[in-house]
C-alpha cells in the first residue's frame, strides 16, 4: 500500500464524520487541495505527478465507499478509466476548481448509480455437491 493512501485513510478513520466547522469549511490536504489546472497538468505529464493526484482519487474514493451507507462501490458499473475521463472533462470547464471539490462532484453523479452491496455469485455445481454429501446428512 503506497505511503499516501494509508495516510489518507488514517485521515478519514481519525476524525468525526462530519468534520467541518461552524461555516461549512474544512482542511484539505495532499492532492485535494490543487487546482485541477494541476491534476490536467499531472495527467498530460504522467509520472510519479499523475500518480499523485491518481493515488489520492483512489483513497477518496475507498474512503467513500468506507464511509457512505449502503455503498459497496460508489464506481458502481462505472470504471475507474471513464470516472477520471469525466474528472478531467470537468476540470477542463472549471481548472480554478478544487481537486477535492471535482471529486465530490464526481461522487455526486456516480452515488446513485453505486453497488450497494458486494455482487453475491449463483453457487456452483461444486456447492450443491458439497451441501448434499455434507456429513449432517448422512
Amino acid at each position: 500500500m503506497r505511503p499516501i493512501l494509508l495516510g489518507l485513510i488514517i485521515l478519514f478513520f481519525a476524525g468525526p464524520l462530519q468534520a467541518r466547522d461552524a461555516e461549512d469549511n474544512y482542511a484539505v490536504y495532499g492532492a485535494g487541495a490543487e487546482p485541477c489546472q494541476l491534476y490536467l497538468e499531472a495527467m498530460r505529464k504522467g509520472g510519479k505527478e499523475q500518480d499523485y493526484f491518481i493515488d489520492w482519487g483512489v483513497g477518496y474514493l475507498s474512503a467513500f465507499n468506507v464511509l457512505m451507507p449502503e455503498t459497496y462501490n460508489v464506481l458502481g458499473k462505472t470504471g475507474f478509466p471513464e470516472a477520471q475521463r469525466w474528472l478531467q472533462t470537468h476540470c477542463s470547464k472549471y481548472p480554478n476548481e478544487l481537486f477535492i471539490n471535482a471529486l465530490i462532484k464526481l461522487t455526486g453523479v456516480l452515488y446513485p448509480l453505486r453497488d450497494q452491496a458486494k455482487a453475491r455469485s449463483a453457487p456452483t455445481i461444486k456447492d450443491v455437491s458439497r451441501s448434499v454429501n455434507s456429513p449432517a446428512d448422512k
